[in-house]
């Protein structure tokens, strides 16, 4: 292969590049120059185009079995990044990755390295890929045993880091793996703090026979070796971690989806109407990262908000024109948007808001569940920013949507909204439990098709029933045969679900 040949295998590449991974050992020296170059952007904040972030990430591993002069000062960079940014190139594998690439190009002395260490700033996954550096180099007898020992006890003894800071993990790894019977006493003590709260009695018996074992046997490097702490000789064996991720990732989204339950059910969904034309997983996740990234005005929507404000834009009363709704997502007050890397991103990011804008127009034309997109792990008030997105659409034009609230049957459709965004009527707040605030959450796709049938036609107004926000309208998806959700009476297929979507 070519150098060019390789550089386009590297950026275009869907699963591992094997081939241009091997053959860019040839030529580390002519891939050198561009890598450094994506890898200094990289480090001032840009959030990299899937193909750059792909250069970037395959590129480090092959200058690293190439031993690369000058490399280990730009990884030392990336180690200085936000955590988030480093994930990027790292996912769920920054400790391993990060000392890997370090062990490989280490020409720096040592005193940066305990440096660094002590960094309270530096990301814990960043933190344990240096101990697993120290650990490694001092077994080869680069840095001197001696002073190893004297720092790790030091940083125990003055309680260096946060006790639920999980960096305590990569202390614990660099005194097993290196054999520091003598700190057993030590280690016991930091087992004590909260960060191992559910490490058991079995995780904590393994490693003391680990301790002992690296003890008895000072010159093996196999305990090492089995944990990948070792410099990276064969790009492709560096990056095997990728497939073994892959399938992992695969095996959870089919359970997911076989639960019925969350966005992967909806992402697998072979009847949906979007289904050719939305966003991907990996275009979501880039997108989301996008939004939150140092590029963007802190102001700017996070992906849930802009996911409920999209919707309400689509299936609103009037069509807003991108030249008024894109500067209400940056959220300035000059409508300036993001600092673009180039004309290349900028019209990255302009084709996926699109995309995103077309699958829920999609469905609306084909009378289909639009599955909000709502974070419920770990937080307390699910769908407030995607309910926020919703309401922030609205007051674009809140004299378009006036009829629906100054309707005293329709105006019930809205009131989820408003509860999960918190603006609705204070006296509502006393009987909005976590129960109903999730029963709501559930209800979001027909809520939604039923205020798009409302605007399609107004005139035709809904029954009294009980507010949906109190009393739920259904707890699972209507099927085209069940009773209209809107208490007309009909089968939903003739109602809300209707090619007419005329309201009864």
């Amino acid at each position: 292969m070519t150098v060019d040949e390789i550089k386009a295998a590297l950026r275009a590449s869907d699963g591992v590049p094997t081939a241009a991974l091997a053959a860019g050992m040839a030529h580390a020296g002519e891939l050198a120059p561009a890598v450094v170059e994506i890898c200094k952007r990289f480090c001032q904040g840009t959030y990299l185009l899937p193909s750059d972030n792909n250069f970037l990430f395959y590129g480090l591993q092959i200058l690293a079995a190439a031993r690369q002069p000058g490399l280990c000062e730009h990884v030392m960079a990336i180690a200085r990044q936000p955590s988030e940014d480093i994930d990027r190139l790292f996912p769920d594998y920054i400790s391993t990755g990060l000392a890997r690439l370090l062990l490989s190009s280490w020409d720096q002395d040592s005193d940066i390295l305990f440096a660094m260490i002590e960094q309270a700033d530096l990301d814990a996954d960043v933190r344990w890929a240096l101990f697993d550096v120290l650990a490694r180099l001092t077994f080869d007898g680069r840095i001197p045993k001696e002073r190893t020992g004297a720092f790790l006890a030091r940083i125990e003894r003055d309680g260096w880091a946060d006790d639920t800071d999980m960096a305590w993990w990569g202390w614990e790894e660099a005194v097993v793996n290196l054999g520091l019977a003598e700190f057993e006493p030590a280690l016991r003590r930091v087992w004590e703090k909260p960060v191992y709260n559910h490490h058991g009695d079995a995780e904590r018996t393994t490693q003391i026979d680990e301790l002992h074992r690296a003890a008895n046997n000072p010159g093996d490097p196999g305990i090492f070796d089995v944990k990948h702490i070792q410099p990276i000789d064969d790009p492709v064996e560096a990056v095997a971690w990728i497939e073994r991720r892959a399938t992992m990732m695969a095996e959870w989204d089919a359970a997911r989806a076989a639960e019925g339950t969350g966005n992967e059910a909806a992402a697998n969904d072979d009847t949906d109407p979007a289904k050719a034309i939305r966003l991907t997983r990996d275009e979501c996740d880039w997108l989301e990262g996008f939004l939150v990234s140092r590029q963007v005005p802190e102001t700017t929507m996070p992906f849930e908000m802009l996911d409920g404000f999209f919707t309400a834009l689509v299936i609103g009363p009037v069509l807003v024109p991108p030249s008024q709704y894109l500067p209400v997502v940056w959220g300035t007050e000059d409508g300036e948007g993001p600092i673009w890397d180039s004309t290349e991103q900028a019209q990255h990011v302009t084709t996926l808001l699109m995309k995103h804008w077309n699958a829920i127009a999609a469905r609306r034309a084909a009378h289909a569940e639009h599955l909000p997109i709502t974070e419920h792990f770990g937080i307390s008030e699910p769908a407030a920013d995607w309910a926020t997105g919703f309401t922030t659409a609205i007051d674009i034009r809140p004299e378009a949507w006036e009829p629906i609230f100054a309707d005293r049957r329709a105006d019930q459709l809205l009131l989820p909204m408003l509860a999960l965004s918190g603006d609705a009527p204070e006296e509502f707040y006393a009987q909005f439990t976590v129960e109903m605030r999730n029963t709501v959450v559930e209800n979001l796709p027909v809520t939604l098709q039923m205020i798009d049938a409302y605007w399609r036609n107004p005139k035709r107004g809904l029954p009294r029933p009980a507010s949906p926000l109190f009393t739920p309208v259904r707890t699972t998806k209507v099927g085209r045969n069940d009773p209209c959700p809107c208490g007309s009476g009909q089968k939903f297929k003739k109602c809300c679900g209707s090619a007419s979507s005329s309201l009864h």
